[in-house]
């Protein structure tokens, strides 16, 4: 065999060696969630579609282990918010929570357009709506009285 191709084969095996990964390798950090669940309304009514519900973290996500946390509204208006998995709840902290009542577009699979809240709840610096989670006790949010006017 030729030095080149002898070079060649070393570095194939040194590189395909350091490609296998253990299990531990494919593990992610995921906090500890606490249940959250509620129910929404707009003007006194269920919503009828489905509102987008965002949980934005007081000082901003976590550098190291970022996570996030959302809803969607079913068209009754009850929610359970998810981190890592479907109804799973939302990691220990305080949140400004932002809602966004748009259309589903397949498209690019995300709701667009305008919002029926009037924007009067889309930025967590504006909206009037918080949550404090602290242990491990689930957390009924109660009912959510939105407004479009």
């Amino acid at each position: 065999m030729s030095r080149r191709r002898l070079l060649c084969f070393v570095g194939l095996a040194i590189l395909s060696s350091g490609l296998g990964c253990t299990a531990n390798e494919h593990q992610y950090y995921a906090k500890p969630t606490t249940k959250v669940t509620g129910t929404v309304t707009v003007d006194g009514q269920p919503p009828g579609s489905p509102i987008v519900i965002e949980c934005h973290p007081e000082g901003g996500l976590d550098a190291e282990h970022p996570s996030i946390t959302q809803a969607l509204t079913t068209p009754e208006g009850t929610f359970a918010f998810s981190t890592y998995e479907e109804g799973d709840g939302i990691p220990a902290g305080k949140y400004q929570i932002t809602f966004f009542w748009g259309k589903f577009n397949p498209v690019s699979a995300s709701f667009v357009g305008p919002d029926k809240l009037k924007n009067r709840y889309a930025k967590p610096d504006k909206t009037p709506i918080t949550l404090d989670v602290s242990g491990d006790q689930p957390i009924d949010m109660g009912v959510i009285a939105l407004t479009t006017k």
